[in-house]
């Protein structure tokens, strides 16, 4: 039998969306300096620590991050890149983070989305906004476990969409 799918929602998270110009250096280097980690290549994703930073596109960028220091790395932030043309805006209240794990989460995820989710081509840090069962979400891999940062206004929608769509995979909610 194989193993259970388990889904959990990551509590406590602060989220936060990006915007600059990453060709410019010193854009790039407050950001590396307020994070410590340096801003992430096209669909993939950094990380530091609790610190998740997931290309949205050639400007943009959400992180994640332990919601009590997302205040003070939203002060940074803005710290870093205020002589420029850039944007932070704590988006905390919005987004809710799923994690999904258990060896046939591609099979589950692949029944409500058109990426291709085969290790060679969503390898480890991928990351990619895409729809999941005609919800918005940003889908990233983190090892073994997918994370879904979908709108909290569409979490709910989307907890019952895994329960039913994960029913034949013995989906478990932790």
């Amino acid at each position: 039998m194989s193993e259970a799918l388990i889904v959990r929602v990551v509590a406590d998270r602060g989220h936060i969306n990006l915007r600059g110009n990453i060709d410019d250096v010193a854009f790039a280097a407050g950001v590396e300096s307020a994070c410590g980690v340096s801003l992430p290549p096209p669909l993939s994703r950094a990380s530091n620590a609790d610190l998740h930073i997931y290309w949205l596109g050639p400007d943009e960028w959400h992180l994640a991050a332990a919601a009590e220091k997302t205040p003070g790395l939203c002060g940074l932030l803005q710290q870093s890149t205020r002589a420029m043309h850039a944007a932070v805006n704590d988006l905390s209240g919005a987004f809710v983070t799923l994690a999904i794990s258990g060896d046939r989460v591609r099979e589950l995820l692949a029944a409500g989305c058109t990426i291709d989710l085969h290790p060679a081509a969503f390898a480890d840090a991928a990351c990619a906004a895409t729809g999941l069962a005609k919800t918005g979400v940003l889908l990233a891999r983190h090892d073994a476990e997918f994370h879904l940062i979908v709108r909290r206004s569409f979490a709910n929608y989307l907890l019952q969409w895994l329960r039913r769509a994960g029913a034949e995979y013995g989906i478990e909610f932790a």
